[in-house]
């Protein structure tokens, strides 16, 4: 269960960094990282301290390149299927957060571009 924990904390950390990198966090990113995070409390029996860190991931900045790091290095302790399973879930999710606020900034592009190449993705 832990593993999974770690999973949705990487994802989040990865939305909010695409959020941040253009300067604005808009209200519809916010909502739809905050409604990701909000379903953790569907787990029943987890501990109120790993649900607590999953929380507290929205109360920090996040940068693109200690992003990729925490990614590569949390993938490593994974098979190549579940590598590609993990990195399709969170690509999918940053790529919601881009265009949750109905455009894709130049910004956020270009950071999208540098992310997905560096994991392999692109």
């Amino acid at each position: 269960m832990e593993k999974i924990f770690e999973i949705i904390k990487l994802t989040a950390k990865t939305g909010l960094m695409f959020a941040n990198c253009d300067g604005v966090y808009s209200d519809r990113e916010k909502d739809f990282i905050e409604g990701f995070i909000a379903g953790i409390e569907q787990f029943g029996d987890v501990d109120e301290q790993l649900k607590a860190e999953v929380r507290d991931t929205l109360n920090h900045p996040y940068e693109l390149y200690p992003i990729i790091g925490e990614t590569k290095a949390f993938l490593d302790g994974f098979n190549v299927l579940e590598k590609a399973v993990i990195l399709r879930s969170i690509n999918d999710f940053a790529k919601k957060v881009i265009m949750a606020d109905g455009t894709a900034k130049e910004a956020e592009k270009k950071n999208y571009d540098i992310w997905a190449r560096e994991l392999g993705i692109k």
